[in-house]
Order: C-alpha cells, then structure tokens, then sequence
C-alpha cells in the first residue's frame, strides 16, 4: 500500500492532440495513432489520438462521477475529477507520482515490499517491471455512494485494465495498489488521492521514474476499463505484455462507445 511523501516537480507540459503520437520501443508497446489500413471486414481501428480527444470531450460535469473532488498526489491541488466517459469507462486527469512498492528491490528508504494487489501466482506485484496505477484504498466520507470515486462502487477489481496517456504515449496498465487509506497517518496521502503510477509505468510513458525524485505534477489521463473481462491476468514476467496487447483492443471498443 502506497504511503510515501511526494515531491512535486515542474509541472507539466499539456497533452498534444493535435500531433499524431509517434511508435515508440517494442518494450514500451506504446500505440502508433497513425492507424494502419484494416482489414476490410474489421471494425474500424482508433488511434490514441482520437480516443483521448474523444475523452476529454465527453470529461463534462454531466458525466462527472465524484462530488467531491480528489487531491492531486503530486501538488496536493483538491481538482482532480473522475468522468464516465462511456458505459463501464472512467477517466480522470492528474499527476503520476512514482510508487516503487512491491517485489522489486528499489533505493528509496520508504519502498515497501507488499502492493495490495499481486499476480496470478500470488506474488507481490513487481513495480519496476509491471505497469500499474493505484486509486484510494476506501471511501474516506464512510458514506455509501461515495462521494469521491471509490472502486469498488464501479466494478473495478485488482489488475483491472486502463490506458494511460501522457503526451505522445499510450501505454496499458493494471491496478496494482492503492493509497494510504483514513487508519493509516504515515505520510500526508490519503484515500481521496489520484495520481500514482508504478516505477514501470513512469518509465513507459517517458517519465522520471525514481521514487524519491521523478514523477510530473499533471497531464496524465487514467482511463479505467471495469468488469471482469477487463481484468488482466499473468505474472510479474508477463503481465506488462500482456497489459500491451490489450491496447488496440481497448482504443478501438471505447472509440466505437463514443461514437467518435
């Protein structure tokens, strides 16, 4: 469970729609948005591109899911809002302060070697190797609904899938821990944050990775996939890959539920 202070660092630079994301490393198995030409029966392909336009279009205070809004983990700025972009489909826009919690060794003082969330097998999930992201860990209002978007209101699980996007990358990613819940004082995180992302995560999307000094202040958008057909399933020498070759799938069935 994440619960380490953050810094923040320069804020940063604002999503380029305009431009088409560019191919990047077989390892990173980020998305090219120039989409090739389909086969001729298939469903139409989306690019990143025109998913992300198509969600930040339907990011409007009719479709806003949380009324209260969340805390941005990065610059502690309570105005982070969580949008159902399409049925079964929530975005939100923050930070990615970087979590090095789990199986993997890391440097910073405060790492921890459990993530709430583990792989098929059971182990901790390994954040220099899994890409992941991480949600409040309870409803810190104790009301039910929540007033703040809580999870496991939505149908959202352990390993659920998302994209996550940050300027000219796309990348997939898994639920893989959460932030400090209302019992737990050892850092200024709480439940109501939205904004962290694996060491893995940070390094896909281009991002300083290190636990104690990277992470950017804004401009990464989470789109969460619920329901169990969404959930990823593999070990820590997989699932990354696995996480990837969900990518197209997911542009395509949300570019298609929006009608873009």
């Amino acid at each position: 469970m994440s619960s380490r202070p953050r810094l923040a660092v320069a804020a940063a630079a604002a999503l380029a729609l305009a431009i088409p994301f560019a191919v990047k490393s077989a390892d990173a198995a980020t998305m090219d948005t120039q989409a090739g030409a389909p086969d001729a029966a298939a469903a139409k392909t989306y690019t990143a591109a025109e998913v992300l336009a198509g969600v930040k279009k339907n990011s409007t205070s009719a479709n806003q899911v949380n009324s209260k809004p969340h805390i941005n983990t990065m610059t502690r700025a309570k105005n982070v809002n969580v949008f159902q972009v399409a049925k079964g489909v929530y975005a939100y826009s923050s930070s990615l302060a970087v979590d090095d919690d789990g199986s993997d060794p890391d440097p910073d003082p405060d790492h921890q070697g459990t993530t709430t969330f583990q792989d098929s097998n059971g182990k901790q999930l390994a954040a220099h190797h899994v890409p992941f992201y991480v949600l409040g860990d309870d409803c810190y209002d104790r009301k039910s609904p929540c007033p703040h978007f809580f999870y496991k209101e939505h149908n959202i699980k352990g390993r659920q899938f998302a994209l996550m996007f940050y300027k000219s990358k796309c990348i997939g990613a898994i639920f893989g821990d959460t932030q400090t819940g209302n019992n737990q004082t050892t850092s200024d995180n709480d439940s109501r944050e939205l904004g962290e992302a694996s060491v893995k995560s940070a390094s896909l999307l281009g991002i300083p990775s290190s636990g104690t000094t990277g992470g950017v202040d804004n401009g990464v958008t989470v789109v969460i996939f619920s329901g169990s057909s969404w959930v990823v399933n593999g070990t820590n020498a997989n699932l990354n890959a696995n996480a990837q070759a969900l990518v197209q799938k997911a542009l395509d069935s949300l570019g298609a539920s929006m009608g873009i």
